[in-house]
């Protein structure tokens, strides 16, 4: 087998994989989560273009924090494996094409990206009287330049062995990205067009020139692509188990008070599951995340109905995700030694969800506060009832 076989058996087993996780995340109810979430930012979009007058600094501001924090996201997809920087070291030259040709595909990909976040963007970029056909164009043809950019800097950096050189390779990219879309959104869109094109065929010669006399950095790659993998595992992992994900259990000495707390020695079930839903990354990472998407949707959301939609959605979403802890438990030897029931387990688990999600609801009406004591009490009465429906019947239904 050639390693360019090899490669291609790699990359079908890889979008295999991916497609068989992705037909869970994307269930009924995340579906509809995501349809109710997608209309209810989609209104508040509409809300804040409506207010912003062509002169506005804070838009412009906005739009350049936002692209040069979405733009890094989603590298070269290398499939470089730990094993490779030894049993393909003796092959290391034939690694360009097939390099090469990773960057055109992630290229391809991650421009229908931009594609879309240029589509997005394009409302406000009207109100700033930045609009028009040719403009669009050079607007979208801006961001893909920079995307490209962004992966021809990661590509060099796949060659480069002093960390010196990797180091002020990103520095020169952050600037160019920073003044490209600087000079775009408070000068002209063909400065800023011209200046992007100007750096990506600079950095096209550059890159290809180099790539001639260099071979790979392997430790590089294969800790970038792991991350990469890492990555895309974590979220599928909010959804449902997989073997690749790498969940961190931490200390959290800082939480002991508020385990002692909401747990004691004489429930074990409480007691232990309480130090996994803290201690463990999965479960109460996930929590935050929700938690604080929630809150930031809820308080830019104008509407009371929206936003009474959104904080039932997300305590749901919450109330869902963190259902798995009874596997934890069902799982955990401490308990198949002890004669407990399941319906234990399954009062420990309501006991945990009702705490986490009265403490949701009262921060979900605290992020309508700017809406009025009324829309936060309506808010927060609506959650608390939801609270404990979902939690006396939908929970031992589910978990019985």
């Amino acid at each position: 087998m050639t390693v360019r076989d090899m490669f291609k058996k790699r990359t079908y087993e890889y979008y295999r994989r991916i497609g068989k996780y992705l037909k869970y995340v994307f269930n009924d109810h995340f579906v509809i989560a995501l349809m109710i979430l997608t209309g209810a930012l989609g209104f508040t979009y509409s809300d804040y273009v409506e207010t912003v007058a062509p002169s506005d600094l804070l838009p412009r501001l906005l739009l350049i924090v936002i692209i040069y924090f979405v733009l890094p996201i989603g590298g070269i997809r290398t499939l470089i494996e730990p094993a490779d920087g030894i049993y393909l070291l003796p092959l290391e030259k034939q690694m360009a094409p097939i390099m090469r040709r990773h960057l055109l595909i992630s290229g391809l990909f991650l421009s229908a990206g931009m594609a879309v976040i240029a589509t997005l963007t394009m409302p406000l970029m009207e109100a700033l009287n930045i609009s028009g056909q040719a403009y669009s164009l050079s607007w979208l043809a801006v961001l893909i330049c920079l995307k490209l950019i962004d992966l021809l800097v990661q590509y060099h950096s796949f060659q480069s062995d002093s960390l010196t050189l990797i180091r002020t390779i990103y520095t020169g990219r952050h600037i160019l990205i920073l003044g490209t879309l600087g000079l775009s959104l408070f000068v002209s869109l063909w400065v800023g067009l011209l200046l992007s094109l100007s750096g990506l065929f600079g950095l096209i010669y550059l890159v290809f020139s180099y790539s001639r006399e260099k071979l790979w950095n392997w430790d590089r790659m294969i800790d970038i692509e792991q991350k990469r993998v890492q990555g895309i595992y974590r979220l599928i992992n909010l959804f449902i188990e997989t073997p690749y994900g790498q969940n961190k259990v931490k200390r959290m000495k800082g939480f002991d008070p508020l385990i002692s707390i909401i747990s004691s020695k004489k429930d074990p079930h409480m007691y232990y599951i309480s130090r996994v839903f803290i201690r463990q990354t999965a479960f109460s990472g996930l929590y935050v995340r929700l938690l604080t998407i929630g809150l930031i949707v809820i308080y830019f959301t104008p509407v009371l109905w929206l936003r009474t939609l959104v904080s039932v959605l997300f305590i749901y979403l919450i109330g869902f995700q963190l259902l798995p802890l009874k596997q934890v438990l069902d799982e955990s030897v401490h308990f198949k030694l002890y004669p407990y029931t399941n319906t234990d387990k399954i009062k420990a688990i309501q006991k945990l969800l009702n705490m986490a999600l009265i403490v949701t609801s009262i921060i979900f009406s605290l992020g309508a506060l700017n809406g009025g004591w009324e829309t936060t009490g309506i808010v927060f009465l609506i959650s608390t009832v939801f609270v404990f429906g979902f939690n006396s019947v939908y929970v031992p239904r589910r978990l019985g």
